[in-house]
């Protein structure tokens, strides 16, 4: 089971309903209550939010162009996520670089579509000098 940091990048359904894996982004390291912010990559095709954009290549897993989609961004304890590693569910993939994750930790405060609760979460991250 891994640790959970700032860049690990998992593949995981975007919801119950959804059995189509999406890679999902940890963007902050855990703070005192052990919870992150998560957020998955999506195809770009038709995405509202485009905040942030990959280009194919930028990340092992991005075939063609996609979008961080701040839309289904959210904060989640360790110990969750690692219940998913434990049980299969989530896959682990390759980490992201530390500039990819930078671009995605700042577009939760540039995208006009990342709910306000998550906003305020990495606005304290990164008030506590923990984020750039």
């Amino acid at each position: 089971m891994p640790s959970i940091y700032a860049g690990l990048t998992f593949l995981f359904p975007m919801n119950d309903d959804h059995q189509i894996e999406h890679l999902w982004v940890v963007a902050t390291n855990p703070n005192e209550d052990e919870l992150v912010a998560v957020v998955n990559i999506t195809t770009l095709r038709g995405a509202k939010d485009q905040t942030v954009v990959l280009r194919s290549g930028e990340h092992q897993f991005v075939k063609h162009d996609s979008c961080v989609n701040y839309t289904m961004a959210e904060i989640v304890k360790v110990e969750k996520l690692q219940e998913r590693f434990g049980s299969g569910r989530a896959k682990r993939h390759s980490d992201m670089t530390a500039n990819l994750t930078a671009l995605v930790l700042g577009g939760f405060t540039a995208s006009p579509f990342t709910k306000n609760r998550i906003v305020d979460f990495i606005r304290n991250y990164k008030g506590r000098g923990l984020g750039s």
